[in-house]
């Protein structure tokens, strides 16, 4: 494996950049974090829509959370990529696109559950306080409730970032060149170092992987051992009602 990693370092970490597309380790990453970026608000807006207290939000955005969560990543990577994308744009897309809006989707779905679980964690006293205190029922979620409920779930946040850099390698199947194309791109030229090859590629996921389930680990101890949050009276005033 020494040897693969000496004479292909280069291809591993970022493809064939600046000849060609970038990729590799770099893409992979790329692509978890734009994800994350992405999904976290949608997952917000979600999370908003399945608490909200109109009948048709609440059950539009249940349904789309249920759908996203019931179907394989996989079938919507290639819905979306073959032809959802296609039929809006009027021609296709690159497989950065594709795989970009499948994990913005995909994720946002989950992680709406998990804050919409953070936000319901909380005491319905802090949501009544900030109300007596003048806020609007958008404000208070914003400047309460949001940052105290999003504060519960930063641990499982990191956790998604983890699935997130996995579930990037399911790009290898529209010819994306991320961290598992370029190991297939090399069992192809190597030919019978199979097992040296697809080992090397388990590693390098978990040296990606690894480090994040241990920082998810010790946020999540030290947000359980802190101090509970500050009582309400502290709480900004409020700019006027949403």
């Amino acid at each position: 494996m020494l040897e693969i990693v000496h004479g292909y370092w280069l291809q591993i970490l970022i493809g064939h950049y600046p000849n060609g597309p970038l990729g590799g380790v770099v893409l992979t990453l790329l692509l978890a974090l734009a994800g994350l970026a992405l999904a976290l608000p949608a997952g917000v807006i979600l999370a908003l829509g399945l608490t909200s207290t109109w009948p048709a939000v609440a059950a539009a955005s249940t349904g789309l959370v249920f759908y996203m969560r019931s179907v394989p990543l996989l079938m919507h990577l290639l819905w979306i990529h073959y032809l959802v994308l296609p039929l809006l744009m009027g021609h296709g897309l690159s497989g950065f696109t594709s795989v970009l809006v499948t994990l913005v989707i995909f994720n946002g779905a989950y992680l709406s559950q998990t804050i919409r679980a953070g936000m319901q964690a909380l005491h319905r006293g802090q949501y009544e306080a900030a109300r007596a205190m003048g806020f609007g029922h958008l404000a208070a979620l914003r400047r309460v409730v949001g940052p105290q409920a999003m504060r519960n779930v930063t641990p499982s946040i990191v956790g998604q970032l983890v699935i997130l850099i996995k579930e990037t390698s399911l790009g290898s199947l529209i010819g994306l060149a991320e961290t598992t194309q370029q190991f297939l791109d090399l069992n192809d030229r190597l030919g019978n170092r199979s097992l040296q090859v697809f080992a090397l590629l388990s590693l390098t996921f978990f040296a990606l992987c690894y480090p994040l389930t241990l920082i998810g680990r010790w946020l999540e101890k030290r947000y359980t051992q802190s101090p509970a949050a500050p009582p309400m009276a502290t709480a900004p005033a409020p700019e006027g009602k949403a």
